[in-house]
């Protein structure tokens, strides 16, 4: 084994590797560092998956580096002990290999210098403030963090002790291992802050026994023995009137201290808490008066808050406790820096004084942006409490880009557009793919490939980088979700009966608009039954009608003819609208199921059976595919390509509507596949022939925001929350918003304490 060890790897290799391991391992550790406190703030923006794998790759890869570093350090001062004092001799030089060799590889011999840089790894290991857990999931894993402090700070200190007892680095080292240790607890008792029973014990409120009953009613059977006439007397508390409502503009420093102050109340959501009827009426009175603009905002700077306090260091960094350790650690870099500066460094290698310089160079500048990320982050405006002065400083910081705290973004995916046949051509199978990275996989053949292993896991996130894609979520989607919203909750003011509605999912739009007797049956079946039957009928009923703000798809040569019907001005927005929640909730059900836990396994059952009959009934159907050119096929964004696309989903949906419907599917199939596909379009020729054009897309996005707001309510906390470090969901907007109006199932106190009181008559 050590001669074919030596065949693979030469002895100068060897020797290569053995002299500069730790020193290239703490260089890769600062590296990660750097690159992690700037990528890991993108990923609540930015829903690219490729950008949270490689801030997940960093996060693990940071761990790994300082632990594996440190390991190297405690092994080579073990080597080395045999020195007096533990202090071997300096300035040696050790041939890499035979006596002809041109490369002399450095090797430092001083355990001081080693012990000095042990601590810069536990400050490592503490990570940016940026990031504290990358997932919910390592927030309930602290106590096996607060296990790994003590082996880690343990190792680091049995390099320091090794070095004692002449080591002319010990005051900068000691200075190190204080800003290390505060670094790595913070970390440590962040993740407790953030694990779900830390975050749930934060929020409870002290035992509340209520009025003294038995006392009461023991004075009560005093008097009434004694012969005094009594009475009790029961007066209920007060309850929470609702105001005037008026318009009210808020601007952006508003908008960040109302959202702290709701984000006090309202982070109980996560840990699914009750809330009161006074929170309800406070909350409802608030928004009711905002604009859908405002109300978003808030809710956008409220999940920021929910956002730093589960995965960074906030929670414990934006307080006074918080403010002296980073005074403390801060300090004691500083003044490490100074102390290694005027130290006689004198029989160090060179190449160690520069290593040390960069790892003390790299902490100040860490440590300099983290406090300039604390200095301009939202919690600052919320200390900042100097009249006059404290308003300016806080519009300044409002006014820092970026402005948008989450990705603004929906993801779609259409079923529709996932079952027509991929094209015959290579160009054209490229083309057919609406992002880059889906270009590539087509490109490769990977998808393809990981088919063939089986790797079910891996094929599924190839999956949704190919049929994925991101819109903005626009004003008008915003405008029309908080109207719909607000319409609700000023119909049924009280706690019951909008917990009532919030079970609805699309009865209520369809009994307001008087069509329940007709579409009633598909909003009845289950919910993911009725999400894919109203998602491809909404596909359906889009791709057969002529918006007048654009010219027709199809062109003159085709077989399939233009529909007579021109959608209005008004109802085009909502046609719009409509198609983008369908594909927003297609996506949800399918790529994150755990967002839609009560129809995850059924869901995907009847997705598939669906997929399996379009495809069949798509093959059976060949259309006319259009021959895209090298450069077209890499352009995904061009006109010309999404143009093309547009007239083979018009082909694919008018061939789906001309198939005779008037059998039930199921009394033809049987009820042993789950298909939905023609029941949707039974669904679809319903809406055609029976609502008039201007009415449809306002009754058909109606549906699909009490839909929206059904899932929301019914998705866990903890799920909402997991997505926050991920870009954020619109799902999670309607969830907060719906909680803001007083349309949750979490109030659950509708009234406070009665007020007993005894009546002794004379």
């Amino acid at each position: 084994m050590q001669e074919i060890r030596a065949e693979i790897f030469s002895k100068s290799v060897r020797n290569l590797w053995n002299n500069w391991d730790i020193r290239v391992f703490l260089l890769c550790s600062l590296l990660v560092q750097i690159l992690l406190i700037f990528f890991a703030s993108l990923r609540k923006r930015m829903a690219y998956k490729l950008l949270i794998l490689f801030t997940w790759s960093l996060y693990l890869l940071a761990d790994w580096v300082a632990a594996f570093a440190l390991g190297l350090l405690a092994n080579s001062q073990g080597d080395e002990s045999d020195c007096p004092g533990g202090n071997a001799k300096p300035d040696v030089k050790i041939m890499a290999s035979s006596a002809g060799s041109k490369h002399n590889i450095v090797k430092s011999t001083d355990n001081n210098i080693l012990a000095f840089w042990a601590p810069f790894l536990l400050l490592h290991l503490g990570g940016p403030d940026t990031i504290t857990a990358f997932a919910m999931e390592d927030n309930e894993l602290w106590l096996r963090h607060l296990l790994g402090v003590t082996f880690e700070v343990g190792a680091a200190g049995y390099v320091f002790l090794l070095s004692l007892p002449k080591n002319r680095l010990l005051v900068p080292t000691l200075l190190m291992f204080v800003a290390g240790i505060i670094k790595y607890a913070e970390r440590t008792y962040s993740l407790y802050l953030a694990s779900m029973d830390g975050f749930r014990e934060s929020m409870l409120e002290k035992p509340d026994p209520g009025p003294n009953y038995a006392k009461l009613m023991e004075e009560y059977q005093s008097k009434k023995e004694s012969g005094v006439p009594a009475q009790i007397e029961i007066s209920p508390e007060p309850e929470a009137h609702e105001v005037e409502l008026q318009r009210e503009e808020l601007d952006e420093v508003s908008m960040v201290r109302k959202a702290h102050h709701f984000f006090n109340t309202f982070k109980g959501l996560i840990v699914e808490l009750m809330f009161n009827f006074r929170d309800r009426a406070e909350s409802r009175n608030a928004f009711l008066q905002w604009s859908p603009f405002g109300a978003f905002r808030v809710v956008e700077y409220e999940l920021e808050f929910i956002y730093e306090v589960l995965f960074t260091k906030a929670a414990l960094v934006h307080n006074s406790f918080g403010y002296v350790l980073r005074a403390i650690c801060s300090g004691s870099i500083m003044a490490a820096f100074l102390f290694f500066f005027f130290t006689n460094k004198h029989g160090f290698l060179s190449v160690d004084i520069i290593i040390s310089y960069t790892l003390l160079g790299g902490a100040i500048a860490l440590d300099f942006v983290a406090f300039i990320m604390v200095m301009l982050s939202d919690w600052s405006v919320i200390k900042v409490t100097i009249p006059f002065l404290g308003n300016i400083i806080s519009e300044i910081i409002t006014k820092v880009p970026p402005r948008d705290r989450w990705s603004v973004s929906i993801t779609q995916y259409n079923l529709i557009n996932f079952c027509i046949p991929d094209h015959e051509k290579y160009l054209g199978r490229i083309a057919d793919r609406p992002t880059f990275a889906g270009k590539f996989c087509e490109a490769f053949y990977i998808q393809k490939f990981l088919d063939k292993l089986k790797c079910k896991m891996m094929s599924g996130l190839l999956e949704e980088l190919q049929y994925t894609y991101h819109v903005p979520v626009s004003k008008e989607l915003k405008n029309f979700i908080f109207d719909e919203l607000k319409k609700k909750t000023e119909i049924m003011k009280e706690p019951k009966a909008a917990r009532s509605l919030c079970s609805c999912r699309g009865s209520w739009a369809l009994e307001q608009k008087g069509y329940f007797s007709q579409f009633g049956n598909n909003v009845e079946v289950e919910f993911d039954e009725s999400l894919l039957r109203w998602h491809i009928a909404t596909t359906l009923c889009y791709y057969t009608v002529n918006d007048i703000s654009k010219n027709s798809l199809i062109d003159k040569d085709s077989k399939v003819e233009e529909s007579n019907e021109s959608v209005p001005t008004l109802a085009a927005v909502h046609r719009q609208l409509s198609m983008f929640i369908s594909d927003y909730m297609m996506y949800l059900l399918i790529m994150q199921p755990s967002m839609m836990s009560s129809s995850a396994v059924i869901g995907k059952i009847r997705f598939r059976d669906t997929c399996a009959e379009a495809k069949n009934f798509f093959l059976r159907r060949p259309f006319k595919r259009w021959n895209p050119n090298l450069a077209t096929a890499l352009c995904g964004s061009s006109q010309n390509v999404e143009k093309e696309r547009e007239k083979e989903r018009w082909r694919a949906c008018a061939d789906l509507l001309s198939v005779n419907t008037e059998a039930k599917p199921i009394d033809v199939k049987g009820d042993r596949s789950k298909s939905v596909l023609f029941d949707a379009c039974i669904l679809a020729k319903k809406l055609k022939d029976e609502v008039p054009i201007g009415q449809r897309w306002t009754l058909i996005g109606e549906v699909w925001v009490e839909m929206l707001s059904y899932a929301a309510g019914r998705c866990s906390g903890i799920a909402h929350a997991q997505r926050l470090s991920k870009g954020g969901e619109l799902l999670t907007f309607v969830w907060f918003l719906m909680a803001h109006l007083g349309l949750g199932e979490q109030y659950r106190i509708e009234a406070g304490h009665a007020r007993a009181k005894l009546i002794v008559g004379k």
